[in-house]
């Protein structure tokens, strides 16, 4: 039994700690995500870490220098797209959506995730910290695999509707949004970003041409297929 909990303790002393530095960081991440850029300071900062305050100038010099390093996140793009792409391209849409939820939804990336999408629109001279600031890279290489045509175009299209949905579920905290499931929602949006990447374009003259648009109730339905469907 000693030897057991001897290797049981050694085990646990090993375990990592983050540093005073990175745990700064990781509330500030926090922080932001729920106050908004210019929502934050210093003294919500530090008592939330339940550090004294001049450690902050300690390690950053600054709490603009540290919420530019907690802004400062980073995904593995091509990891992403991979895995977005691991499968047959009639589903593409709801591998799509569900790896932005899953990114969304993890306690080991949420925080994160969240903050790179939430500056930008609290701060917009901060936009290229931040997630949404390449989320047109990164759909434009789904788009690049699996789009007939446009591929620019299409991203553009999947990118409005993904933070859509990222500000309505986890930004605004639209009841709604925020009551649906996952999976229904995978299978919802994930309808709508098939579409976008995979399903045929309108004529690019076709808008100019009497009566393209079907009228008001044309229009409507558009609407209501980028929303619903």
């Amino acid at each position: 039994m000693q030897t057991g909990d001897s290797t049981e303790h050694s085990a646990e002393s090993q375990q990592p700690v983050p540093s005073t530095r990175q745990w700064l960081i990781e509330v500030a991440r926090r922080e932001i995500s729920e106050r908004g850029f210019t929502g934050v300071s210093m003294r919500s900062i530090t008592a939330r870490a339940n550090v004294d305050p001049s450690l902050v100038r300690h390690y950053f010099g600054s709490k603009q220098n540290l919420l530019m390093q907690a802004m400062s996140v980073s995904l593995d793009t091509d990891e992403l797209v991979a895995e977005a792409l691991r499968g047959t391209p009639a589903g593409v849409g709801r591998r799509t959506v569900k790896m932005l939820l899953a990114l969304c939804d993890s306690p080991g990336t949420s925080a994160r995730t969240l903050v790179g999408f939430s500056a930008p629109l609290s701060s917009p001279e901060h936009t290229d910290f931040g997630d949404a600031a390449y989320l047109g890279g990164l759909f434009g290489q789904i788009a690049a695999q699996v789009s007939p045509d446009r591929p620019e175009l299409r991203a553009s299209l999947v990118t409005a509707q993904m933070m859509a949905l990222i500000i309505g579920r986890y930004l605004v905290h639209d009841p709604v949004m925020a009551g649906v499931g996952q999976q229904d929602l995978i299978r919802i949006v994930g309808r709508s970003v098939q579409e976008f990447l995979t399903g045929p374009l309108p004529e690019e003259d076709g808008d100019d041409a009497p009566g393209a648009s079907g009228g008001d109730a044309a229009g409507l339905g558009a609407g209501q297929h980028f929303v619903a469907s």
